[in-house]
């Protein structure tokens, strides 16, 4: 019979302060309003631009169409589309080979826009292990600039495109005709995405005002 009391009392000590807070709302209340729609547009392979509504399945890529149509929803295809942005990750993907020797069109995301470009590319790779399903993914980072051909500068891999040494001199001479700038890079000890991103953007934000004051 003590016991019981003692558990009874131990309960109730628990209990009054989620009562207490649910009284005075403190839970969250569940939010049953829908997802804010995902709008942006597509560039065609024949530089048309339409405004779409996108889509993003439980599993899978990104599908849209165009505003207002009865289309399905489908996934952008290198074949058909050379650019789409959209607002579920506010990040603009380009159709672009990744390798001289490539025949096959991959969307990267474009990190930074101008005289150069940085492009992220995503290679998910999915196996087997002891009867459960794992998941890699490797990123590869390339620059290139007046839009000729990629160069692999970064990755995550342990093996990379060359060593770090001749990957800083080949973006050390795309930023050359920046003379400040170029020092400054020569000079910096980092190499990583923050770093490589700020001296892009300078040197496309110093390339933009120059072009503009003529």
């Amino acid at each position: 019979m003590k016991f019981s009391k003692i558990l009874l009392i131990t309960i109730l000590s628990l209990l009054i302060p989620f009562y207490s807070a649910f009284c005075q709302n403190k839970f969250p209340k569940p939010d049953f309003r829908p997802d804010p729609p995902i709008t942006g547009y597509i560039i065609k392979t024949n530089n048309d631009t339409i405004k779409c509504d996108f889509k993003k399945p439980l599993l899978g890529a990104l599908k849209y169409r165009p505003v207002n149509s009865t289309q399905k929803f489908k996934k952008p295809s290198t074949d058909e589309v050379k650019e789409y942005f959209s607002t579920y990750d506010s990040t603009v993907y380009v159709a672009l080979y990744t390798d001289t020797n490539s025949s096959d069109l991959n969307y990267l995301k474009r990190l930074e826009k101008g005289k150069i470009c940085l492009y992220e590319e995503d290679i998910i790779v999915q196996g087997y292990a002891n009867g459960f399903m794992t998941s890699s993914t490797s990123v590869y980072y390339y620059v290139n600039k007046d839009n000729g051909l990629l160069k692999e500068i970064k990755s995550n891999q342990l093996i990379n495109d060359g060593s770090r040494k001749k990957r800083k001199e080949y973006l050390l001479n795309l930023i050359l005709d920046d003379m400040d700038l170029a020092e400054k890079f020569r000079n910096e000890k980092d190499f990583n995405l923050k770093t490589l991103r700020h001296y892009i953007h300078t040197y496309n934000a110093f390339k933009f005002s120059a072009q503009a004051s003529k």
